[in-house]
């Protein structure tokens, strides 16, 4: 069986989409959620550290989707571009050091955390 893990994997990696999910808009990754306070996400600069939930299709083996942390390279009004600096767990469509835009709403954590 572990070829055929293989395969899926291989295809998901070729064909396979990643998008980074609206916390207030699902469920799964805001059941704990805890947003980032106004004055935190007005303070971002490149170099910070955030947190983003991040889908895939297709789905999963284990995850349907995965919070992974993205250095933030570019800061432009709401529009914010990152560089993933984790491995997905099961998501190979979405590799270490690809690039991401996403908005300051999409954040789910701040690292080190915003006290």
């Amino acid at each position: 069986m572990a070829w055929r893990e293989d395969l899926y994997d291989a295809f998901r990696r070729r064909f396979g989409r990643w998008w980074v999910v609206d916390p207030l808009s699902e469920p799964e990754p805001s059941d704990t959620w805890d947003p980032p306070s106004a004055e935190g996400l007005a303070a971002l600069k490149p170099g910070d550290i955030v947190s983003l939930a991040f889908k895939g299709w297709p789905r999963g083996r284990i995850y349907y989707w995965e919070i992974l942390r993205v250095e933030l390279i570019a800061v432009d009004g709401d529009q914010l571009i990152g560089r993933v600096v984790d491995d997905a767990d099961d998501m190979p469509q979405l590799e270490r050091g690809g690039g991401v835009t996403f908005r300051r709403a999409d954040i789910l954590d701040i690292d080190p955390p915003d006290w």
